[in-house]
């Protein structure tokens, strides 16, 4: 079965015992609430956990334009940017939709706002689900219990989804590294 938006929503509203919808562009009240809600909802969420199908490298140049003061250059972000994960930096600010730091280059990785359904993690399909439950309840049934509910699941498998995330990635041994920039930095 494809997943895609539209599905994605239809698991939220039989969760709530909400008619169906087929498109977004729906002449029924249900599709014009998923429409509003839908990309908002993806947006926050993948802020919420560095989900690994959302992730990206690149390297950044800077700007022609730098700050006025504090640091040497500004990177612009990429369109898709969401939230940082990596910069390889130490010391560095975002501000507006840019990177400040005293560096010639950055190596950024960070979560994409990624709308392919597709690639999207099982974990977060079904986190997505719960979230626009909790959006939609109250609209749709005129309770708040369903809502809640699906905030408290939607916590539960948020912790699941960073465990499995821990589990996904190798250990890492900052004290074996001598040569690591966030040791030296903490004993200067």
């Amino acid at each position: 079965m494809t997943t895609t938006d539209v599905s994605i929503c239809n698991q939220a509203l039989n969760r709530i015992g909400a008619k169906s919808i087929i498109s977004f562009d729906e002449n029924t009240e249900n599709a014009r609430r998923c429409r509003a809600l839908y990309a908002p909802a993806r947006q926050t969420l993948l802020r919420m956990h560095p989900w690994s199908f959302a992730k990206r490298r690149i390297q950044l140049a800077p700007s022609a334009i730098r700050p006025a003061f504090g640091y040497q250059n500004a990177f612009p972000l990429p369109s898709d940017f969401l939230r940082v994960y990596s910069t390889g930096q130490i010391d560095y600010e975002i501000e507006g939709r840019n990177i400040l730091a005293d560096a010639d280059l950055i190596n950024l990785i960070y979560i994409a706002d990624e709308q392919n359904e597709e690639i999207w993690d099982s974990i977060f399909r079904t986190c997505m689900a719960l979230y626009l439950v909790r959006d939609l309840a109250k609209p749709i049934t005129g309770s708040n219990a369903e809502a809640d509910s699906a905030w408290a699941a939607l916590k539960d498998m948020i912790k699941q989804a960073r465990a499995i995330n821990g589990q996904e990635r190798p250990a890492q041994d900052f004290a074996a590294d001598d040569s690591s920039q966030l040791m030296g930095a903490r004993y200067q």
